[in-house]
């Protein structure tokens, strides 16, 4: 039953950038749920205006425990993406759950969608919220691309990284539109913001390691309301990674200077287990690779407990 409601919980929450106003209650209510939960183990919340940005930030500031900086995926917002880490890890670790600049509640009037940009924005509202010194960070799916950054552009201040399904230095356009090809759908673009119900059919099997029941009305629901509000700055994001790809393939990000932990669905129809593995080829002594054989893009949901488990065991180690 937990599988299920984290699918339907993933699906209803993962795009944060609605209209209170015109939501189906259902919605409301799931994203209501998300906040109280990251509300009760993270404690101060704030938005923080850097030169170009505003950046909306959720953090804990114990002295005794280390900080532990937490990059979402695309098309989620922070308190959503890591709903099955917030608990055990706010244990163990000063949380910073930034919403990515364009997600959530963060926003910038730039139009820049570079990753440098995230990461800089990002490094610039911690130093004013007082945070420095060496910190941990964890990225998932497109958040483990800008956490890759983040230690590319600030290495001395990382502490240890941790790359969930990220599509960093390895992936590629071609690759990308190989797997949309797979699941039916004629481009990344639209797995990660489908528009039809065949695209969100194909999403679903690209991502999801389980299935679960769905009606096609509640599919044309999510579709309106979350995924075509969101489909034109998703759409300028990815088609700025992909004409880009050549810089951020040629980046080493400091991954031989970092130890870092790379954890990977082995059936990830999104960004392929060959990712991980070639960045473990290419970074033999700092990098562990931790694969679950069932798991696909959702495996921070599907096997939480040993992710977490795998997290605070790698940093405190």
């Amino acid at each position: 039953m937990r599988s299920i409601g984290l699918g339907l919980f993933f699906l209803y929450c993962s795009v944060s950038a609605f209209s209170q106003t015109k939501t189906p209650a259902i919605f409301r209510w799931q994203d209501k749920m998300a906040s109280k939960h990251l509300y009760k183990y993270v404690k101060r919340d704030t938005l923080i205006a850097t030169d170009k940005a505003l950046l909306h930030i959720t953090y804990n500031n114990d002295p005794s425990k280390p900080y532990l900086l937490l990059l979402h995926g695309m098309g989620a917002n922070a308190r959503t993406n890591w709903s099955s880490q917030i608990k055990p890890l706010s244990k163990e670790f000063n949380l910073i759950l930034p919403d990515l600049i364009y997600f959530g509640e963060s926003t910038s009037s730039s139009n820049n969608y570079s990753v440098e940009f995230q990461v800089e924005q990002i490094h610039h509202a911690l130093l004013k919220l007082g945070i420095t010194g060496k910190i941990n960070v964890i990225g998932f799916s497109y958040g483990g691309l800008v956490a890759a950054m983040y230690n590319q552009l600030y290495q001395p201040d990382v502490n240890k990284l941790i790359i969930l399904d990220g599509p960093v230095k390895f992936f590629s356009g071609h690759m990308a539109d190989s797997l949309a090809d797979m699941v039916g759908v004629k481009g990344l673009n639209n797995v990660i913001v489908p528009t039809t119900i065949d695209e969100f059919d194909g999403m679903i099997k690209a991502v999801m390691s389980r299935s679960f029941p769905i009606t096609k009305r509640m599919k044309r629901k999510i579709l309106h309301y979350f995924f075509a509000p969101t489909k034109v700055t998703r759409d300028k994001q990815m088609n700025y990674l992909i004409e880009h790809q050549k810089k951020y393939q040629n980046y080493n990000y400091n991954l031989d200077k970092t130890n870092t932990l790379l954890i990977w669905g082995e059936k990830d129809g999104a960004v392929p287990v060959s990712v991980g593995k070639e960045l473990h080829k290419a970074f033999p002594t700092t990098t562990q690779l931790l694969l679950f054989k069932k798991a696909k893009h959702d495996v921070h949901f599907r096997e939480y407990k040993k992710v977490n488990k795998a997290v605070i065991n790698f940093i405190k180690q």
